[in-house]
C-alpha cells in the first residue's frame, strides 16, 4: 500500500517549493497578458481611426 499514500500517479513526489514556482510563474505571465492587451487594444483602436480618418483618404488633397 505504499504507492497509494503518494498524490500523484507517477511515484515521484512533488517538493512544494517547485509548485509554489509554478504558480509564481503563471501569476506572472496571466499579468503581462493582461497589460500587454490593456496596452494594445487601445493603440489598434487609435490607429485605426487614424487610418480612416487620413486626409488623403478622404479627398481633401
Amino acid at each position: 500500500m505504499e504507492g497509494l499514500s503518494s498524490p500523484n500517479p507517477s511515484g515521484f513526489p512533488v517538493p512544494k517549493h517547485v509548485l509554489d514556482i509554478w504558480v509564481i510563474v503563471l501569476i506572472i505571465l496571466a499579468t503581462v497578458l493582461v497589460m500587454t492587451s490593456l496596452v494594445l487594444c487601445p493603440a489598434t483602436a487609435v490607429i485605426i481611426y487614424r487610418v480612416r480618418t487620413h486626409p488623403i483618404r478622404n479627398g481633401a488633397v
